[in-house]
């Protein structure tokens, strides 16, 4: 069975007690028999407890009849409802976003880092939302502490468990949190999904807002990525040095120049003193006579 056939089975049933009318006239259409007897007279039988109820776009009714759940009204328009007994719960089914608190989590080195989510997610299931699971996600009708909900919770601890599996940083080529926000987007937006399908809610995706090391370590980090950058700009340098050395002595002997060893290692050390210095190089002429 897709993902979608399970978060939509459980509100696929007619709803008992209802039926659709007409929007203008709410005039009343027939009823269809139901597979088990029934505890209510359907409306038209003369009881006085049947409306006319307008459900709105982008919300789903759950109807509970006497504490029994008995079927979902999930299209917009005007129904006829018998009253009696009747609990309806309701959700909305518009996109909504959750931005998830920030969380402390150890990488694959055991670094600890801070990190912050954002979900995006719809809701499809009334019966799920309201009748299966206590307090599947927030702005809803109860009022709780924010990141308390289920699919706040839940949220949460995909989100340790993914990041925990990626280095916060890595050499050029490696995976890392830094370097793999798509896949870790995948894999968040998956893994979140098989969490709450069973609040009805469908993931649209799950992504990483902030990442950084925890202040307890952050100093020391920052020194230390420092002097790696460091260590690679003077690698860089001394590279391009000797590589202009060479190409200087070579255009020399390619000009018929005579250039002595003595010579050359001269030249070798002015030039790499020159490049690989952190000043400016004042240069020195010899005015002594040759011997």
């Amino acid at each position: 069975m897709s993902l979608d056939a399970a978060l939509l089975s459980a509100d696929g049933m007619a709803i008992a007690g209802t039926v659709p009318v007409n929007p203008v006239m709410c005039r009343e259409l027939k009823w269809e028999e139901d597979p088990k007897p029934r505890k209510m007279a359907p409306c038209g039988t003369g009881l006085p407890c049947c409306i006319c109820q307008c459900v709105p776009q982008n919300e789903q009714w759950a109807m509970m009849y006497f504490g029994k759940y008995d079927g979902t009204l999930s299209e917009p328009g005007c129904y006829c409802i018998n009253t009696f007994g009747l609990d309806v719960r309701k959700i909305s089914t518009k996109q909504r976003t959750v931005q998830l608190a920030s969380a402390k989590v150890l990488d694959a080195k055991g670094n600890p880092v801070v990190v912050d989510g954002m979900v995006t997610f719809v809701g499809t299931s009334a019966k799920r939302a309201t009748i299966d699971v206590e307090k599947p996600w927030p702005d809803m009708s109860y009022h709780t502490a924010k990141g308390t909900t289920f699919l706040e919770l839940q949220a949460a601890a995909v989100l340790k468990q993914v990041c925990s599996r990626y280095p916060y940083e890595a050499p050029p080529g490696e995976h890392s949190l830094q370097t793999e926000g798509d896949q870790l987007a995948r894999e968040l937006q998956q893994l979140l999904q098989e969490r709450v399908a069973v609040t009805g809610a469908r993931v649209l995706s799950f992504d990483l807002i902030d990442l950084s090391y925890a202040p307890e370590i952050a100093a020391v980090m920052l020194v230390r990525q420092q002097a790696e950058a460091f260590i690679d700009a003077r690698r860089l340098i001394v590279q391009a040095a000797v590589d202009m050395t060479s190409g200087a002595l070579e255009q020399l002997r390619a000009k018929g120049l005579q250039v002595t060893e003595a010579t050359t290692q001269q030249i070798t050390s002015n030039l790499l003193t020159v490049i690989c210095s952190h000043q400016a190089a004042t240069p020195v002429v010899s005015t002594a006579a040759p011997a």
